[in-house]
């Protein structure tokens, strides 16, 4: 009984001695929550908006993911650190808590609590008053009090786990400066680390996946409690499974509890001497020195790097971070100008390590870009060519809270690789030889494009990501470039395999049930041919999906080289023709276009079934903007300014040709524009010059936009560009 009232008795001084800090997080909150929520509040009652607009705002800002408040808690969980165990830093301090009659343990955890306390009391508090503010301006505050109570848990979970890391850098240091340097060196060093190894990734290696962005994110996380509060503000809301919620809740927990009785034993094992000293246990100065110095000079000889590309420039800039870096750790240490060199040794040892550390990358002198598994190790692989399908269109049409529908969007690759899995390898296989055949033959290191001056002008280059799926659970992802002066067999064999075209058309997913309507598209024509009715719009609509399937799934490479897109189809889900009904009720044709464009994809000529059930719908799309009734073509001067050596404005003037020889010639070889870039095989490699074409018929006239390559325009025309483009 006379323990616990002794602790009380701690907690109450603790308590008083903190009053500004109290106050201070006190008045923080209060305008963060009440006065802010009146705010709001108060304007959208006046301006009429809708009730659940107000109910979810609400939720928003109590709930979890207030980034905000979580700066707030951040800067609270430094403030009420240093408080609380700022009397270690002082001798005359140390002497009289320490001269009190009172168990060590019971005086830490008097204070440390009291740290989580304060914040958790005035949080809960201003929470209660808000809650208050909100009934008064007639919201139920039921509808938001779960928002509020997960928000206020999950906060102060990550405050207790924050909070404790400041605790520990004020047990490892004697003085209060250094302790404030030491928690942002405890909360932020790996990420800088984490950070500073996916730039030398992307930079030095050839086939580093993504540039490197994402090689080492799934650690960052892992080493840093900063980090694992920011990746969870992302990851805790209602989409999460509720196993992964749990896991990373647990994940604060731990770390939490691992943190505080870590500070409790450095506490026990704290001399009263170490106060005014810059560390408490000279143990722990070279392990915090050395990380450092270490990282700093990566970060002197990366730097120099980026200016110059010069092995010589990173030498002096691995010097200039190892000498900065060492001296002023050594100054804080030491507080004493003579102790620069006093640890030359380990200064030196830790350029060493940096420059290990430099060298490995950029001479990859652990084969990074030479490795390929060995095929008998891959159970399969998935290939993602980015140049030739970034018009496909990943991800699905959602629904918020308040009706309004937005689009989700998918990673290309994130997509591609969790569809794909081709058994066949040798075709990648043997492009990844080569891929790493040629980078051997390039200056490793000098940057991504030296030694590229030798190949073809004409050369075309295949960029293409490759995830290996290995026989022994592991997944390995790696991007690699060729240049190809034609299409190579290899990519024609991949493109044309089932798996392969599966996993990149998502279309070939989809179901009759999810499809509503269909629409084909031609320039300015639009039209859509069947709806998702009873009778025969539906069954139509369900046989034109299943032909278009079948057409697409049988598109040949060869097909690809000889013909181009004449129009485009959509078929439309259930909720993209949501969407476009709600759109066409309020008559906004802005509206929610994002969602109901989604989703084109290519006819060519030979999709004869196709085709043919379009003329059933009476969609004769041959005759939509007819290329053949072209009676005009304009050619734009201002696409050829690159060529121009000055910054001087390409004269704005159209190259306008009349003439129908011309015409007929041009509009033989022409393309649409906006289907062009939809065939993986079609002639890219050419210079391609823009243009509109004006159809005539009739009265009416419409424009359409076109490229042809510059090599099939007549020789006039090609003339009159190349005099554009020197500007005579």
């Amino acid at each position: 009984m006379t323990s616990k009232s002794l602790f009380f008795n701690l907690f109450q001084e603790d308590g008083k001695r903190r009053l500004w800090s109290m106050a201070l997080a006190f008045l923080a909150f209060f305008f963060t929550f009440p006065v802010r929520t009146a705010l709001i509040l108060g304007d959208q009652i006046k301006q009429k908006v809708v009730y659940q607009h107000m109910i979810s705002g609400l939720e928003d800002w109590l709930g979890f993911q207030n980034g905000w408040v979580a700066m707030l808690l951040i800067l609270l969980s430094l403030i009420m650190g240093v408080t609380s165990f700022s009397y270690l830093h002082s001798r005359q301090k140390v002497d009289f808590y320490h001269g009190i009659p009172v168990n060590r343990k019971h005086l830490f955890w008097a204070n440390y609590l009291n740290g989580i306390f304060i914040p958790a009391a005035v949080y809960g508090a201003n929470l209660i008053i808000t809650l208050g503010v909100i009934a008064v301006n007639g919201i139920s505050p039921m509808e938001v009090t779960g928002a509020a109570l997960t928000g206020f848990l999950l906060f102060i979970i990550h405050y207790s786990m924050m909070y404790s890391v400041t605790v520990l850098a004020m047990m490892l240091t004697g003085n209060v400066l250094v302790g404030i340097l030491g928690t942002m060196v405890l909360q932020i060093y790996f990420v800088c680390a984490i950070f500073v190894f996916e730039l030398c990734y992307g930079q030095f290696f050839f086939t580093s996946y993504r540039g490197g962005g994402e090689q080492f994110n799934f650690l960052m996380d892992k080493c840093s409690a900063f980090a694992l509060f920011m990746v969870n503000i992302d990851r805790l809301h209602a989409g999460t499974p509720l196993e992964i919620q749990a896991a990373r809740i647990i994940a604060v927990l731990v770390v939490t509890a691992v943190l505080t009785f870590l500070s409790f034993w450095v506490y026990k094992k704290r001399g009263s001497e170490a106060a005014g000293k810059a560390m408490a246990f000279k143990i722990s100065m070279p392990v915090i020195r050395i990380p450092i110095v270490v990282l700093s000079s990566l970060c002197g000889s990366i730097f120099f790097w980026f200016l110059h590309s010069s092995m010589g420039w990173a030498v002096f800039g691995l010097l200039c971070g190892m000498f900065l870096s060492h001296c002023v750790i050594e100054i804080i240490y030491h507080f004493d100008f003579r102790k620069l060199f006093s640890h030359w040794k380990q200064m030196v040892v830790s350029a060493g390590l940096a420059a290990f550390i430099f060298c490995t990358f950029r001479y990859d002198l652990f084969g990074y870009d030479r490795y390929i598994p060995a095929e008998n190790a891959i159970e399969s692989v998935a290939v993602s060519m980015q140049d030739t399908n970034y018009w496909v269109s990943y991800g699905s049409p959602r629904q918020d809270l308040m009706g309004d529908y937005y689009w989700e969007d998918q990673d290309s690759d994130d997509y591609i690789f969790s569809h794909m899995k081709l058994k066949d390898t040798a075709p990648v296989l043997a492009l990844v030889h080569d891929a790493v055949e040629r980078n051997q033959k390039l200056n490793h290191g000098n940057g991504l494009f030296d030694g590229w001056e030798t190949e073809s002008v004409n050369s075309y280059n295949y960029y293409f990501s490759v995830k290996y799926n290995l026989k022994n659970g592991k997944s390995i992802y790696r991007s690699y470039s060729l240049p190809s002066d034609e299409v190579r067999p290899e990519i024609a064999e991949i493109f044309e395999n089932p798996d392969y075209v599966n996993a990149v058309y998502p279309v070939l997913a989809q179901t009759p049930e999810d499809t509503a309507w269909v629409r084909v598209s031609r320039g300015e024509q639009t039209n859509i041919v069947s709806r998702d009715r009873n009778g025969t719009e539906k069954a139509m609509t369900e046989k034109l999906l299943l032909a278009y399937q079948e057409d697409l799934k049988n598109l040949k490479a060869e097909t690809m080289k000889k013909e181009n897109p004449i129009v485009t189809i959509q078929f439309l889900t259930k909720k993209q023709a949501e969407a476009e009904t709600k759109r066409e009720e309020t008559q906004s044709s802005w509206q929610y276009s994002d969602v109901t464009s989604r989703g084109y994809y290519p006819i060519y000529p030979s999709f004869k079934k196709t085709l043919e059930l379009l003329k059933e719908c009476e969609a004769d799309v041959d005759s939509w903007n007819n290329l053949k009734n072209v009676v005009e073509i304009n050619i734009e001067g201002d696409q050829f300014k690159a060529y121009k050596s000055s910054h001087e404005a390409v004269e704005s003037q159209y190259l306008t040709i009349t003439d129908q020889v011309q015409i007929e010639q041009i509009m033989a070889q022409a393309v649409i524009e906006e289907y062009s870039s939809m065939n993986p095989f079609g002639n890219r490699r050419d210079e391609r010059v823009s243009f509109s074409a004006v159809t005539g018929s009739g009265g009416s006239k419409s424009v359409i936009r076109c490229t042809v390559s510059l090599d099939q325009l007549p020789e006039s025309v090609k003339e009159e560009i190349e005099r554009i483009k020197k500007g005579v």
